[in-house]
């Protein structure tokens, strides 16, 4: 058991280290997406420089980083309620680690948002429409992606303390908050100065 779950936290970390934003930027569009926007190699950043259909692209790939492992511990391990939910937890974190402190970029990375809704859906799928209808609601009133993807960080173990009460699944969450939290520190340096972009900002393509 213990060499199965070992064997699918690395391979969750080397999945999410794959830095899908970067890849997609440079195999399609020729360009390296760090040099350009917030210099972020996730979605949002992707969707201001490339467009629509590159951000979705990347929303795919990095919210498949830890759903993908999540369900396949669920469908291995099947439905041992003492093992699945400590198993899930640290191969879900192994995925937002590796997307954000990536083996392939000298431990960088993107922020995380992504890859945790995967995580999100594959543990707590009523959690999820939850936090989404949060995120759309505060983007729909503010134009800030960032200051909705922190908001709903901070409501996750709320939640799941609530539809869940699982308390590995509660310390877990809010392990998630902070670490989306705290690679948003930069976002938030922005939004307090005034400097954040908002939706429809797009980005020029001349390199910062």
């Amino acid at each position: 058991m213990i060499y199965t779950a070992l064997a699918f936290t690395a391979l969750a970390y080397i999945l999410g280290s794959i830095p899908f934003g970067l890849v997609i930027g440079r195999v399609f569009y020729r360009i390296d997406i760090r040099k350009f926007g917030s210099g972020n190699i996730g979605a949002t950043n992707c969707y201001r420089t490339l467009g629509a259909t590159a951000g979705l692209a990347v929303l795919a790939a990095d919210l498949s980083k830890s759903l993908i492992p999540v369900l396949a511990v669920k469908a291995v391990l099947g439905g041992n309620p003492d093992i699945v939910p400590i198993v899930s937890v640290i191969v879900g974190l192994a995925g937002i680690i590796g997307h954000s402190y990536s083996i392939f970029l000298g431990f960088s990375g993107g922020k995380g948002i992504a890859t945790a809704l995967g995580l999100i859906i594959a543990l707590w799928p009523w959690v999820a429409p939850i936090l989404i209808g949060i995120w759309v609601l505060i983007v729909a009133l503010t134009r800030y992606v960032s200051l909705a993807s922190i908001i709903a960080a901070v409501v996750l173990p709320v939640l799941v303390y609530v539809l869940h009460p699982n308390i590995v699944y509660v310390v877990f969450s809010i392990a998630v908050a902070i670490v989306i939290v705290y690679r948003h520190r930069s976002n938030i340096s922005r939004l307090i100065a005034g400097e954040e972009l908002k939706v429809g900002e797009r980005v020029s393509l001349e390199e910062d």
